[in-house]
């Protein structure tokens, strides 16, 4: 077919129509915008779409080759927000628009006054759109710091019993009575050197999960194994302050669900 200079594509010997082309134009929300560059095969049906106003074909011709997410970034270069159409480069500022006609209309029957008023309304309700969504935004974002200020703390509280676990079980080994086995000395040494490796590893959690992670599951599960064991084969218990160390919570994280991005607990 033709190219034309915008990018739009006519087959030959099939003229348009652009009155009903534009009329029956399929309409779309920003959102559903968004989504058509959502994902790679959502970006192909995207490509294929057809121009509001003209219906020709022109998307794939000047996107085809670019990433959906510099495309996005170019939204209202291809789409009106005010009447919703899919538009080529050449019909992107002259194109059918019910929502602008019909305010031009209106502006002819208004006097001075009345635009002008009219023009501070739609300033106002801009500007107070502007700051609901900052203010949305300014939710999301303190709900978000408050989600990784409170698995911090679970962290760091974590971390700090790991500590007393490792020097419990380092204790152990070092004051095993003279009477015992060396195959009990040395399963004690291991579990420390277990332990202590596991502690330094929560610690390093407490500010930088890796992995995405909320909480590192395994290694405090591993922890938990190891005192166990530790316990198993002395008789001995780790305690805090003089009460048995608690190592349960209502966030087990047995429990805890792996999260990522800018959602994790960093």
């Amino acid at each position: 077919g033709e190219a034309l200079a915008s990018g739009c594509e006519k087959p030959l010997g099939q003229p348009t129509t652009m009155a009903a082309s534009a009329k029956e134009a399929k309409r779309f929300t920003e959102a559903e915008v968004k989504e058509l560059l959502a994902t790679p095969e959502a970006y192909k049906k995207f490509l294929k779409k057809r121009c509001g106003e003209c219906g020709a074909q022109g998307f794939k011709v000047k996107y085809g080759g670019t990433s959906p997410l510099v495309v996005r970034a170019q939204l209202s270069s291809f789409w009106c927000a005010s009447c919703g159409r899919l538009l080529c480069a050449q019909h992107r500022s002259h194109h059918t628009c019910e929502t602008r006609d019909a305010k031009l209309a209106a502006e002819r029957r208004m006097s001075g006054d009345e635009i002008r008023a009219a023009a501070k309304r739609e300033e106002d309700e801009r500007i107070a759109g502007e700051e609901r969504a900052k203010a949305a935004k300014r939710a999301v974002d303190e709900a978000k710091a408050a989600k990784r200020a409170l698995w911090k703390d679970r962290r760091k509280h974590a971390a700090g019993q790991s500590t007393h676990i490792a020097e419990f079980v380092k204790r152990l080994a070092l004051q095993a009575p003279d009477a015992a086995s060396t195959r009990l000395r040395d399963e004690l040494l291991e579990l420390y050197t277990k332990c202590n490796r596991l502690n330094l590893r929560l610690w390093n959690e407490v500010d930088a999960p890796t992995d995405g992670l909320l909480f590192d599951r395994e290694s405090w599960h591993d922890l938990k194994t190891h005192y166990d064991r530790a316990c198993e084969l002395t008789g001995m218990i780790c305690t805090v302050e003089g009460a048995p160390i608690d190592l349960s919570a209502d966030w087990d994280p047995a429990a805890t669900v792996q999260e990522s991005g800018e959602d994790s607990g960093t």
